[in-house]
């Protein structure tokens, strides 16, 4: 049976009235537009579902039965309809982000900060895993989008936009303050105690391959997971940390850590937004990525 979802709003509406003509006022048409859709409703329907008098209209049993329904299932239709408004409005909804803890550290907050002081309603959760993990949290669409170190391996099922330039550096606390005082030589660094993030990390691995290139290979004497810690051990003397000049900035212009230089330049990276190719996302994710500051810089 195909009836149209209009004919039962009108039908519905003429119950709740109990007169057609009060029924055509709130609906915004005619009388007899009304009472054409409900002889048409009763065609479709087979049975009868008013009794007419002169004091107006009265559901028959047989139209009681149907309007109790009706009247359940387009309330839950226009619940629907207004959830969907909201989340279209972004009074509403959820994102789930992937993030490694050095994007967290210094990058990712003052975003998440500024999005939820504009949509404090939108429920935001994150998933600190290192690159690789976040990548394979995204596939098994557990997060909506990850934000990685770049670069990443190439795949058909991934859309990468970079979104912020980074840049490696080598930081020391005052112990080792004297290495700082002019270039050194990469391969210097073997010399010394150093302090990195672990290997699982995209940011150690892009270092390595590096290094290597310039027949360069690091002993690290303390590897970490989080970022933070590594400005904190260098600050204190433990060795020479392997950091991203944006997350220790600060500290550099405290003179709490100095920046060693090289004979040769560090090489610059991106982070990059990470999303499955292809995939709607929500509202709220797509709202996310439009405060992303975008960068013209390949990947």
């Amino acid at each position: 049976m195909d009836i149209n979802l209009e004919l039962y709003k009108i039908f519905r509406e003429v119950a709740h009235c109990g007169n057609i003509s009060k029924a055509a006022q709130k609906l915004f048409v005619s009388q007899s537009a009304v009472s054409q859709a409900i002889m048409l409703l009763e065609s479709k329907i087979g049975g009868k579902l008013f009794d007419r008098s002169v004091r107006g209209v009265k559901l028959t049993i047989e139209g009681g039965i149907l309007f109790s329904h009706i009247d359940d299932a387009i309330l839950v239709i226009e619940n629907a309809q207004a959830k969907f408004s909201q989340l279209r409005e972004l009074k509403s909804g959820r994102i789930t982000i992937g993030a490694s803890d050095t994007i967290c550290s210094f990058f990712l907050l003052p975003i998440l900060e500024r999005f939820n002081g504009k949509h404090p309603d939108i429920r935001i959760s994150v998933t600190n895993r290192t690159t690789p993990e976040s990548i394979e949290l995204l596939r098994q669409a557990a997060v909506d989008i990850a934000f990685v170190n770049l670069p990443i391996e190439n795949d058909a099922s991934l859309e990468v936009t970079p979104v912020r330039e980074v840049h490696d550096c080598f930081v020391v606390g005052e112990k080792y303050r004297h290495l700082a005082q002019e270039p050194m030589s990469l391969c210097d660094l073997e010399k010394h105690p150093i302090i990195t993030l672990e290997k699982a990390s995209n940011s150690r691995k892009q270092m390595d391959i590096f290094l290597a290139s310039k027949s360069v290979e690091l002993r690290p004497t303390i590897e970490l997971g989080s970022l933070g810690l590594l400005a904190g051990f260098a600050k204190i003397g433990l060795g020479i940390a392997a950091t991203i000049k944006e997350d220790v900035q600060h500290m550099l212009e405290q003179r709490e850590l100095y920046e060693l230089t090289f004979d040769e330049d560090l090489p610059k990276r991106h982070i990059g937004l990470v999303q499955l190719r292809n995939i709607n996302l929500s509202f709220a994710a797509r709202a996310f990525i439009d405060e992303m500051p975008k960068t013209p810089a390949s990947p």
